[in-house]
């Protein structure tokens, strides 16, 4: 009876010092893991690098995932064969963990890809602007080709049989495994009438 009376108590004694030591210990190491939520990533990019900043989780933890939004920057009237539209990266509805460079957006991590733009035109006088046809497409840079290679390619006819003012919208996505370092780009053929609201024109893409 001694001896049963003597393990019991033991094992009491063992369990209340296990629950002690995994309380003062344990959650000390739980609450280190959450408190590190803050944290910066500095991704190279051939020879820029861009900063990124992650406010919730560690970059290996959080897929790649951009939304930009429309930028009107500089003269836009003298088109240029595949000049990329500028974005807004990081104000209002904008959002980006992925490195931006001059419209470029770089793939930091190789993976399947849903891929999307839309792009809205405003042209104010069809007897004015002979616009005929709009153009609007998606292409990417890849290290292993010397061209930019299209994506997504998609055109509209405008100012058939009217005159007067026109509001156009040409909107188009799709999946697409891209590697990292590439760049993907939204060239359109008129870059003065596109309408930058961020509601109307946007581009993005995000890994699955």
């Amino acid at each position: 009876m001694c001896y049963s009376v003597t393990v019991t108590a033991l094992l009491i004694c063992s369990n209340i010092a296990l629950a002690l030591y995994v309380q003062r210990f344990g959650l000390q190491c739980v609450n280190s893991q959450t408190r590190n939520t803050n944290c910066s990533h500095e991704l190279q990019l051939g020879r820029e690098s861009v900063q990124l900043a992650y406010a919730e989780s560690p970059p290996d933890r959080e897929k790649p995932v951009a939304h930009l939004t429309g930028l009107k920057v500089g003269n836009l009237s003298q088109e240029v064969n595949l000049q990329p539209l500028e974005w807004d990266f990081q104000t209002g509805m904008a959002y980006s963990n992925m490195g931006y460079e001059g419209g470029h957006l770089w793939i930091p991590r190789s993976g399947l890809y849903y891929v999307y733009s839309q792009v809205a035109f405003y042209l104010p006088s069809c007897g004015e602007v002979n616009a005929g046809i709009l153009t609007h497409n998606v292409y990417k840079w890849t290290d292993s080709y010397p061209e930019a290679i299209p994506l997504l390619a998609a055109t509209k006819s405008v100012c058939e049989g009217g005159k007067g003012d026109w509001h156009v919208t040409i909107s188009q996505g799709a999946l697409f495994p891209l590697l990292e370092r590439d760049r993907i780009f939204v060239t359109v053929n008129r870059a003065a009438m596109v309408e930058h609201m961020e509601q109307k024109t946007f581009f993005g893409a995000f890994m699955l």
